[in-house]
């Protein structure tokens, strides 16, 4: 594909590996002015071009607009490009903008591979080297109104971008500059938002909350997304990052609560993740106090440092960079109504005292949305001048840190990780791979067998190693955190962190990863992508054993039931032809069209790499289910994001669902529709009442009530299946009276240091083997708790997942004995159906692939047979 470079002299020339944003819109939108000097083009400012007054009360642009100013402005200025660099989930392109000198423009590629070789040391020479660092420009990245209801950013960047392009006093800044910049790195949403906003607006609900998410799957998550990199809009926008551009420094433009500061920038608070260079953190905090220093004295007030947000998380866009040698810096400015002001009377206003962190007091009054563009515009300033000025001791900084991360790899600590071939889901260890490839780091194949430890790998396996330049974030991603044990005052309640505690990656995914702590000679080759090995197919006859363990097996039973097939699982081992298939294995057959099944699974196995049993024998004796189940998701008018990641994890992995909303709900009669209801992640108020009346339109109020809760009671007692995950689980214990009990009512939160407490860590578990919701899931197990339930259960429920001792396995947790034995995952009999009660988030943020197959299993193989 090719991109387009507008400018004023009418020049367009195709460049690598990117394409142009509907060209036809900066022809439109300039119209008949098409001189050939840039410097005797009339720049339009956005309101000028767009007839609209951007900044001001009450008014938004929405993307296209957005979009076609700033393809205007590129053709008519030679200091501006933009591009297209991907496709939103709708389909929407994703925009990046460059601003630079002219002379840059004409050496963008040559600039770009400059970059690539400050990321990566090893391939520079000192002469190289010395010459980049002389004369190389910096390059900034400034990303905008990635949370869609943030949206003073997406308007901010227009005006920003005209300002670099017009402005004499920025010129000097761009010849040491290239500023890139996103104007929304989540189009989908602001589109959503805007048009919300205009059709509500001047009534009570014009700044929402919005009855839906505004990403389509994630919603506010987009921006947990940065490591895994599951959305297309991460992906698109990491590539940029990490394999194309490289910048030095990242900015993240966001909003926050209005009580208080009016714009957060760092330092950050502790703790600070071991993996991050003392280098980062002192260059964070340098722009941050430039940043500062600059609104201060552009007569602002209200400037906070040392919030809540830390330098421990891994996730989010401003913290990943900081993984990759790169400073990131966040931004939180205070909330307007979206774009309607709101008057803070002095005394409303919970200010902490003035001091170091705090230098000057906001004193209330009138706040808008061009106020927050104002102070943006300040802070960018003081970021652009800064960097402009210290041009070559930031790019100096970037190719130091990428040295000391190859440095610290060669000492070890450890060596390398290692992903051996032979995994119980290759799938998953596959993903694992590509998620650390998608985000820039160096994986290399061994191309013959090796000793590492006490262990012999094969040719084939994957090498992590860690004498690279971005070896913080693999590091972080594949070592087990252990975050510390931080309280309020001694012996007092924790202080939270920002987000999560831990994340280990193979953890979570059930993949096997090892450790490599001595140096090793491996001959290898270096992977740019990793593909799934082709499985096998063994022995004859009309019966097709899987063993499950694979969450592309799950795919694999969805599509033979709605061939036709029909679902055992072994509840003991089952020997055929010499073979031990353990218990809990899955048995398929399609008596009508064998053949049709034999094609299936011939394609699964060579498409997702795992082994199937051909045999001719007798079926188990435990038929679990003759049809695809009819499975529905609850999706509230609340905007969950937990069942926005269900339906991106059942949509990935091709397990077929229905979506209902309260309406679908109160309407009752769920047993002629469905035979699988799924209620993500919710408290019992969010199922019940939803959003009141006063805060949305009708439509959309008043959750399911007691006569959808009522019609859930009856569905299940009629045969129906309830599966709920988390939080939900408590409506389903207290409306179906199960003699199950969450042994930790306050799991969301500790108030004392003596409860039990773990905010978004990972945890070993024990599942039974032999039964249909555990089929093909290993021990151990580790789950992923984010503030999550406990159970104790009496009979006739059954406990199907019980915590070990001392279970904490990555992250946090206060007093975890406490949890030692609990039960995670409760099957319970109701009248002719039953409820599935897990105490976790088997999907939590579409990463761990391990519990994947206990959701999966819930949805596919819980439905009575004679349903």
């Amino acid at each position: 594909m090719e991109q387009t470079r507008h400018s004023s002299r009418g020049a367009v020339g195709p460049v690598r590996t990117r394409t142009p944003f509907v060209a036809l819109l900066a022809a439109l939108a300039i119209g008949a002015n098409t001189r050939a000097d840039a410097q005797q083009q009339h720049v339009p400012d956005p309101s000028e071009f767009l007839e609209i007054h951007v900044g001001a009360d009450s008014v938004l642009a929405d993307w296209s607009q957005i979009g076609r100013y700033l393809s205007a402005l590129a053709h008519a200025s030679d200091q501006v490009r933009l591009d297209t660099v991907g496709r939103s989930t709708t389909g929407k392109p994703m925009l990046l903008v460059t601003i630079t000198a002219p002379d840059h423009h004409r050496r963008l590629s040559e600039i770009r591979d400059g970059q690539a070789l400050l990321a990566d040391p090893r391939r520079l020479s000192p002469t190289v080297e010395d010459s980049l660092v002389r004369h190389a420009p910096a390059v900034v990245f400034i990303n905008n109104n990635i949370h869609s209801t943030e949206i003073a950013s997406s308007q901010f960047s227009m005006i920003l971008a005209h300002r670099l392009a017009t402005d004499p006093r920025y010129r000097a800044i761009l010849e040491n500059l290239i500023i890139l910049m996103t104007p929304s790195a989540n189009p989908d949403g602001l589109d959503t938002v805007v048009a919300w906003y205009r059709r509500h607006k001047g009534t009570p609900y014009e700044a929402g909350p919005l009855p839906w998410l505004y990403h389509p799957y994630v919603g506010h998550d987009n921006n947990r997304d940065w490591f895994m990199l599951t959305q297309v809009e991460s992906q698109t926008l990491a590539r940029v990052l990490y394999r194309e551009w490289f910048p030095q420094v990242v900015w993240d433009v966001h909003q926050m609560g209005n009580r208080g500061a009016r714009l957060f920038v760092p330092p950050f608070s502790d703790p600070v993740n071991p993996n991050i260079d003392p280098m980062i953190i002192a260059g964070t905090n340098l722009v941050g106090s430039a940043m500062a220093a600059s609104v201060i004295d552009g007569g602002k007030t209200g400037i906070q440092h040392q919030s809540r947000f830390d330098l421990w998380w891994h996730g989010g866009f401003r913290t990943v960079p900081a993984r990759h040698n790169m400073i990131g810096v966040l931004s939180e400015a205070a909330s307007a109504r979206l774009a309607s002001p709101i008057y803070q009377d002095p005394d409303s206003l919970r200010h902490g005292e003035a001091g170091v962190n705090y230098p000057s007091r906001w004193s209330g009054g009138w706040w808008r949305l061009r106020d927050i563009i104002e102070y943006e515009l300040l802070a960018a300033d003081g970021l652009l001048r800064l960097v402009a000025s210290e041009r070559e001791s930031f790019v100096r900084r970037f190719v130091t840190l990428g040295r000391r991360a190859v440095a610290a790899g060669a000492l070890g600590d450890p060596y390398a990780y290692v992903i051996p071939t032979e995994q119980d889901d290759p799938g998953a260890a596959a993903e694992l791979a590509n998620t650390l490839l998608r985000a820039g780091v160096e994986i290399r194949r061994a191309t013959a067998g090796f000793d590492a430890g006490a262990e012999h790998y094969g040719a084939g396996a994957l090498i992590v190693p860690m004498a690279q330049p971005f070896r913080a974030h693999a590091k972080d991603l594949l070592e087990r955190q252990r975050y510390p044990d931080r309280r309020e005052y001694p012996d007092g309640p924790p202080i939270p962190p920002y987000d999560v505690a831990g994340w280990t990656l193979q953890l979570q995914m059930g993949v096997t990863v090892r450790r490599v702590d001595k140096p090793v000679a491996v001959p290898s080759v270096r992977v740019e992508d990793v593909e799934v090995p082709a499985g096998a197919r063994h022995g004859t006859g009309p019966l097709w054993v899987l063993r499950n363990r694979s969450v592309a097996e799950s795919r694999t039973v969805a599509e033979a039931l709605r061939s036709g097939a029909q679902v055992w699982v072994t509840s003991e081992p089952m020997v055929t032809g010499g073979t031990t298939h353990p218990a809990g294995s899955v048995v398929l057959e399609n008596r009508d069209r064998p053949d049709r099944l034999s094609q299936l699974i011939a394609r699964h196995v060579q498409q997702f790499g795992y082994d199937a049993w051909a045999v001719d024998a007798a079926p188990p004796p435990r038929l679990v289910t003759k049809r695809l189940p009819r499975i529905a998701l609850y999706k509230p008018w609340t905007a969950s994001m937990d069942e926005g990641w269900t339906r991106w994890v059942f949509e990935r992995h091709g397990i077929p669902y229905q979506s209902v909303s309260d309406i679908d709900i109160r309407r009752g009669e769920l047993g002629q529709r469905f035979d699988v209801l799924l209620l993500p992640d919710l408290t019992t108020d969010d199922i019940l009442e939803g959003h009141p009346a006063s805060q949305i339109p009708a439509q959309f109020a008043g959750g399911i009530g007691t006569a959808g809760a009522d019609n859930i009671k009856d569905f299940v007692h009629a045969g129906g299946v309830l599966v709920s995950l988390d939080g939900s689980s408590e409506f389903a214990i207290a409306w179906l009276d199960l003699p199950v009990a969450n042994t930790i009512p306050q799991g969301r939160g500790a108030s004392t240091g003596e409860e039990f407490y773990a905010p978004g860590s990972v945890f070993e578990a024990s599942f039974e083997t032999g039964d249909a919701l555990t089929s093909g899931v290993r021990n151990p197990t580790y789950v992923y708790f984010a503030r999550s339930v406990a159970f104790d259960a009496e009979s006739p429920a059954r406990v199907l997942g019980r915590y070990v001792d001392e279970p904490l396995r990555s992250g946090y947790a206060l007093n975890q004995q406490r949890l030692a034995g609990r039960a995670a995952l409760v099957d319970v009999p109701v009248g002719d159906g039953r409820v599935i009660l897990f105490g976790f988030r088997p999907q939590h943020r579409g990463q761990p692939w391990g519990t994947f197959k206990l959701l999966f299993n819930a949805a596919l193989l819980s439905t009575p047979v004679a349903r």
